[in-house]
Order: C-alpha cells, then structure tokens, then sequence
C-alpha cells in the first residue's frame, strides 16, 4: 500500500508537469526541437519524443525505487496538504510540507529545461566529433582553422553537455543512498526571483531590457591574442563544468542537498559564477574595441551596463545561496574554512 500511495502520486505529478509544459506556448517551441547526426540519416529525434523518452523510463525506474523507499514521497506530502487543505480547511504548513512543495517546484521547473538542453547538448557534440575526425587533416594544413571550425566546439559542447547531464540526472534523482535528499529549498520569493530570472522564459524579457553583448566565441584579428582568449574561455568553462562534476549527486538550485567541499568548492565558495561571468567578459571583448574604434562611446556604455548588470545578478545569486545555506551549520563551518566567494587571496 505505501509502495502504490508513494508511485501513482509521484506518478500524478509528472503527468502534470508533462501537460503543464506541452500546452504552455512558449515551451513549445522547446519540444518542437529536431535532431539529427550528420554522419546517419537514420538517427534523429525531436525533443518531444526525448521528453516522453525520459519521462517514461523515469516511471519504469521509480517502480524498484518505491518498492525500497519507505518514507513519504514529496509528491504523496503535497496532496495531503491539498486534501487537508479542502476538506480540512487547514492553513498551516508544517516545514516538511513546505519543503516537499517547494522541491516539486524547483524540479518542474529547471527538470524539463535540463531534458532539452542536454538533448541539444548531446546531438551538437556527436556532430562536433565527427565534424573534427572527418576533418583532422587540416590540423596539419592549417591549424587555426581547425581551431576555429572544429576543435573550440567540440571542447565547449562537451563541456556543456557534461555540466548539463549531471544537473540532468541529480535533479530527477534523490536517494538517500546517495546522501543527496533536499534538507531544506530556498524560502523566500525575493531570491525565487534572483535564481530564475537567468533561465527561460524570465531571461529573454530581461535581456529585452538590458540586451547582451557577449558571445560564446569572440573573434580577434591577432591569431595569438584569438586563441589565447578563446582558451581561456574553454577553461573558464571547464572549471564551470567542473564545479558541477564536484557538486556530484548533490547538483541543482534553489536547494540544499548537503554541502560539497572539494575543488573547486575547496578554494572558492562559487566557482562556476565567477568562471561563467569571466567568460562573458572575454566574449565582450571584441565588440568594445571595435566601438571604440568607431567612437561608438554610447555602445561601450551600453555594452558595460549589459554586462554589469548579469554580473551583478550573478552575485546576487551568490548572496542568496549563501543565506539560504548559513541556515544550516555545517555551510557556516565551511565558510570559515573557506573565506573568500569568487577570487582565491583576493575576494
């Protein structure tokens, strides 16, 4: 009985979170994806069957999970909070029913978001590989070429497609096995707002208001000064990714999953803030002198605004992870092990 209670009301709420994402309009765009791998015909996937794909291995898998698990699921807590709430006219939430409501909401949210990126992330850097072996020889011909067309996106799409698996698979996966059980979600929605204003649909009306003017691969006329920077980003972007290799079964936002001490965590408190935002800068770099080239001040004004202003976010995000973390003892230890946020001996 607990095992059929825990499954089918788990089970309910993923249909939900189904439903809810196909009929919202601008969601659909996302499940209207079509992937293919250039090197056969016969691979090719649209993001809507690869969200029903998981979905439904999802379910197969929960089956062995609740014949094991013997708590309350979250999902079974939140209707009998509605129930009670109905037919009990109850108010009051206990801290345990608030974090089990809170925790849906957190992987309703950013779950399906990960699906799709990963599904993206996954079919560029298959492509990206093949592209680079079917083309190795212009290495020896001409190697900044190669640098240029093959080799920076098959190093950033793999390091996407790492850090994006992992929050992937830990965002749909909490077992007590694996020491990753949510103890507590972020309470208030002030600080909601800071973390999901950086993720769609919330990102593209801010970027409307304050534009962006980065880019993933920036280009300069010196070859060294080109490579240079771009391999800065891709390690900029590999401790970014490496930051959520170390977070391990514990990744996801918005939540706290137990605290993670090892590098890159050993040394700063928020690499992959700081590593990401360093990249943008470097993005940036290209467009403002060719501005200032131009005299064109009210770019570089506007330019600097831009990116100033998702820093800022960022570190916003930062604050507001640490306040919901120092509610726990073992982060306000960690921080006085490791004192400084961003930047090692500086800040």
């Amino acid at each position: 009985m607990n095992f059929l209670k825990n499954y089918f009301s788990t089970l309910l709420f993923i249909v939900w979170v189904y439903l809810l994402y196909s009929n919202i309009p601008y969601y659909q765009d996302f499940l209207s994806w079509d992937f293919s791998l250039t090197f056969t015909e016969s691979i090719r996937a649209t993001s809507t069957s690869i969200f029903k794909m998981v979905i439904a291995l999802y379910i197969i898998l929960l089956i062995p999970f609740y014949v094991v698990y013997k708590e309350k699921s979250k999902a079974r807590i939140i209707i009998k909070v509605i129930t009670d709430f109905i037919f009990k006219q109850k108010r009051n939430l206990k801290p345990y029913e608030k974090t089990a409501i809170l925790a849906w909401i957190v992987k309703a949210f950013f779950a399906p978001l990960m699906i799709f990126w990963l599904s993206e992330h996954s079919f560029n850097m298959l492509n990206n590989i093949y592209y680079s072996y079917n083309d190795i020889e212009l290495f020896s011909t001409d190697a900044l070429a190669f640098f240029n067309r093959h080799f920076f996106w098959l190093a950033f799409t793999t390091i996407l497609f790492f850090d994006v698996f992992l929050f992937t698979l830990w965002y749909l996966i909490e077992m007590p096995a694996l020491k990753n059980k949510i103890k507590s979600v972020e309470p208030t929605m002030v600080w909601w707002v800071v973390a999901i204003i950086c993720y769609p649909p919330f990102n593209s009306g801010l970027t409307d208001i304050i534009s962006w003017y980065s880019t993933e691969f920036p280009q300069f006329a010196n070859a060294f000064v080109h490579v240079g920077f771009n391999i800065a980003i891709l390690i900029l972007m590999w401790i970014y990714s490496w930051a959520s290799i170390s977070l391990g079964f514990k990744a996801s936002n918005l939540t706290n999953r137990w605290i993670v001490r090892k590098w890159p965590y050993k040394y700063i408190r928020h690499p992959a803030y700081i590593c990401k935002n360093l990249s943008w800068w470097i993005g940036w770099l290209p467009i403002i002198w060719i501005a200032l080239i131009a005299l064109d001040f009210k770019t570089v004004l506007f330019a600097i605004i831009s990116l100033s202003g998702w820093s800022f976010i960022y570190y916003m995000r930062a604050i507001t992870e640490e306040r919901h973390l120092s509610l726990d003892p073992d982060y306000i230890d960690y921080k006085k092990k490791v004192t400084y946020k961003f930047i090692p001996k500086i800040w």
